[in-house]
């Protein structure tokens, strides 16, 4: 499909698809540069990381010991 204006070459209207994949594409921008900048919010976005590796690490230890106690 060609959206440009054969006469002016500039684009003659937008979509309702552009402007949703624009807005999309302008949030993910504005978002990796505060994550970038702001050590607050990557520690924020990061947490549920750390909290299931730590559950995971624990859920081992107990697996762990119940093999070690006999039966």
């Amino acid at each position: 499909m060609n959206m440009t204006d054969a006469s002016t070459g500039t684009m003659s209207h937008l979509t309702a698809m552009d402007l949703i994949v624009g807005f999309a594409v302008l949030f993910a921008i504005v978002f990796l540069a505060a994550w970038l900048l702001s050590p607050r919010l990557r520690a924020w976005v990061e947490r549920p990381k750390y909290r299931f590796q730590e559950d995971v690490r624990a859920y081992d230890q107990v697996q762990k010991g119940r093999r070690s106690i006999p039966s």
